[in-house]
């Protein structure tokens, strides 16, 4: 059995489980509440959105997702994927069917960071429909009258799923080792908060992988994104790379799998 053939079934997988749900309500949640706030608070954001409308519009949104939301999400999405096999009790079925073992966990990693690059388009999607929405309400708002700046929010997305990448990792291992869902969700909620507690007060907090999303829109916010790859950033790739070989080791050498 072929990568290409594990994945396919890691796919439809997934279709069973909440986390095409969670990536369709988590990118619309946010979206959501400006469009209300657009359209039933006109005098309060008219005066903020006059200049630059949509990188505004973007910043802000993308600063209130990547604090707190996104990391959330994509705790809940490393632990939901690999948890369809504790929950149907499935893992020895897969590990005795005939298929590396690189293919079993390479797949099941490769469908986490394609359902999480999905819920970045739909966040991108909804951004833009709830600001097209606002201003076909209020055409006072600018956002029909001026242009999104495409390399910027390439870049923005770019950089932020850089940063993401040792979070996906790490969960990754916790969702493969722990049978309990809730064991592996506690602990990425528990370093987010560290995490989110640490950044304003340590110095060295661009060590923790969980502050890695919020120190991108800190750097963007700040101007500071001149840099290639920012510090933390490079972190990010080093420990995405350092946490699934770790996962891998302790998926092959585990004496009891499953």
């Amino acid at each position: 059995m072929n990568f290409f053939v594990s994945t396919r079934a890691e796919l439809i997988k997934i279709k069973r489980s909440a986390s095409l749900w969670i990536c369709f309500l988590g990118a619309g949640f946010i979206p959501l509440i400006f469009l209300l706030n657009y359209a039933l608070q006109p005098a309060k954001n008219l005066p903020r959105l006059m200049m630059f409308p949509w990188a505004v519009h973007f910043g802000i949104g993308w600063h209130a997702f990547s604090s707190f939301l996104l990391p959330m999400f994509i705790i809940l999405i490393c632990s939901l994927i690999p948890q369809i096999e504790f929950k149907n009790n499935t893992w020895k079925q897969v590990f005795a069917s005939p298929q590396p073992l690189a293919n079993i966990f390479f797949s099941k990693l490769f469908v986490i960071v394609v359902t999480i690059i999905l819920l970045f388009l739909l966040f991108n999607f909804f951004l833009v429909m709830s600001a097209v929405l606002a201003n076909l309400i209020i055409p006072k708002y600018g956002f029909l009258k001026s242009h999104v700046d495409i390399i910027t929010m390439w870049k923005l997305n770019w950089q932020i799923f850089l940063s993401v990448m040792g979070i996906i990792a790490f969960q990754y291992f916790l969702s493969l080792r722990f049978k309990n869902f809730i064991a592996a969700v506690g602990i990425g909620l528990a370093l987010l908060i560290a995490s989110i507690i640490a950044i304003p007060f340590w110095d060295h907090a661009y060590t923790l992988p969980y502050a890695h999303p919020m120190l991108t829109m800190q750097n963007f916010a700040s101007k500071k994104n001149q840099v290639a790859l920012p510090k933390h950033e490079i972190y990010s790739v080093f420990y995405f790379i350092g946490f699934a070989l770790l996962a891998f080791l302790d998926m092959k050498y585990r004496k009891e799998r499953g």
